[in-house]
Formats: structure tokens, C-alpha cells, sequence
């Protein structure tokens, strides 16, 4: 991992973000780059106001000494840390994208509203718009998260050879901290037994340990009729800290 990408918008959920954009930046030894999107109120009538231009130059320097502080911080704790910072102006999703494409950035950490459930955290929280699009990982780090160290991640998986690409992905941040990766995953037949063998998590464990070299990752198989259900149930049971999966083209973590 060489690049992570930080986007913040100052606000408190991207400052619970930010603990985990630097620590993992600092045991991967990436370089951090934090951005700052701005977007002008922009109407029929001041499209083309000279106000306008005037408007985008105050936020963009007041955005700009905010990041200054922001970078001073963590060079004073992390001083071996790579740091680059920017200020973008347009749509906060699109500069997010774009600066992820431009600078090559291997991992986006960002934060999203808190969520007393695993379907909400998906699909109630504007970052999805980024991990939907994003052609790279992103982290999204809930507001009422404080920082620990995970121990044990867990990755849901459909058995997909997209999975395969994304467990490589997460292997890097699990080394990093040196967690537990556990490949998650909900069988949704008529059965209410306990599942004890799943020959298809077992052949997709196997073509995992053959590409990944990392030897902390394990498998789990839990019945339930409900997917997300399923998956709290693991959450719970296992104690993860930290939650990972694939959309239908990329990564969300």
C-alpha cells in the first residue's frame, strides 16, 4: 500500500476517521493525503457572479489553513509520516473519485454517520455513493467509533473470484495490525442445523491461502434465513472489530 486518500470535511465524523487514515498510513509506511472539498452554492442567478469567484478564493484559503494544522499535528506525532494535502472545488463525490484516479490512491478512509445496524451502515450513509464508484477500497469509519487497534476483521464473501481480489486487498491492513481475518459467510437454505462443513467455503479458503501468503485468515458459516442478519450474528459472535465486503465491482471495508 502506497497511497491512502483522506477526504474531511473537518466535522466530527471525519475526525474519528482520521485516527484510523493515520495509523494506517503509519504502519503501512503509505503516504497520507488529506483533501477538502468545497462546494459553492450555486444558482441561476450567481453562476457567473464575481461574488462567486470571491466566495471559492475565502473557502478555499480558510480550507487550506485548517489542513495546515490538521498536518502539523500529525507530523508532530508520526514525523516519519508522508503527508500531502489539497483543496478541491465541485461535487464532493466526483473530486473524491477524480483525486483517487489522479494520485494513484490504493485506499480511501473516510468517515459516515454512526449505525445501531450493519444495513444501515451499508446503505444509510452517503460514503456508499463513494464505495459504490470508488475503483479502489474504502474504509468508512462510523461517528461512534473511537479508535482501537482491530483484532479480528471479517469479510463477507459470496465466493466470487472479486472476493479474491478484495481478501488481497484486506490482507494489508489485517498484516498491519496484525489481525485475524475471518471469511464470513450466510447460507440461506430451508436448514436450521448448525453448519459444521461448507465444501464451497472450504475451496474458496483454499484458493485464498494459495494467493495470500498472510496465514491469519479463517473461515465462519453461519445459517440464517436474512443476510444481514446473518452477518450481526457473526459480528457479534466473533467479536469483530472491523467489517469488510464487496460490492458488486468493488471494495467497501
Amino acid at each position: 500500500m502506497k497511497n491512502i486518500l483522506f477526504p474531511t470535511d473537518f466535522s466530527h465524523n471525519a475526525n474519528r476517521a482520521l485516527e484510523y487514515a493515520v495509523e494506517i498510513a503509519a504502519l503501512t509506511g503509505a503516504t497520507l493525503q488529506l483533501l477538502h472539498v468545497y462546494t459553492p452554492a450555486v444558482s441561476k442567478t450567481n453562476i457567473v457572479s464575481a461574488f462567486l469567484t470571491d466566495e471559492i478564493g475565502d473557502a478555499t484559503r480558510e480550507a487550506k489553513e485548517k489542513l495546515a494544522v490538521i498536518a502539523d499535528t500529525i507530523q508532530h506525532e508520526y514525523p516519519n509520516t508522508s503527508l500531502l494535502s489539497q483543496v478541491g472545488v465541485g461535487e464532493t463525490k466526483e473530486v473524491i473519485l477524480e483525486t483517487a484516479t489522479t494520485s494513484n490512491i490504493d485506499l480511501i478512509i473516510m468517515g459516515t454517520l454512526g449505525a445501531s445496524n450493519l444495513t444501515k451502515m451499508i446503505f444509510g450513509s452517503n460514503t456508499a455513493k463513494i464505495i459504490e464508484e470508488s475503483n479502489c477500497p474504502v474504509l468508512a469509519v462510523p461517528s461512534n467509533c473511537t479508535y482501537r487497534a482491530p483484532k479480528k476483521i471479517l469479510f463477507a464473501t459470496n465466493f466470487s473470484y472479486n472476493d479474491l481480489e478484495a481478501v488481497k486487498s484486506l490482507a494489508l491492513i489485517g498484516e498491519a495490525f496484525k489481525a485475524e481475518i475471518i471469511l464470513g459467510h450466510v447460507d440461506v437454505s430451508e436448514s436450521d442445523e448448525e453448519i459444521e462443513e461448507h465444501p464451497a467455503m472450504d475451496k474458496f479458503l483454499n484458493e485464498v491461502k494459495t494467493l495470500i501468503k498472510y496465514p491469519r485468515i479463517f473461515s465462519k458459516v453461519v445459517n440464517d434465513h436474512n443476510v444481514s442478519m446473518g452477518l450481526d450474528k457473526i459480528i457479534e459472535e466473533s467479536e469483530i472489530d472491523m467489517f469488510a465486503l464487496s460490492t458488486h465491482k468493488r471494495t467497501l471495508v
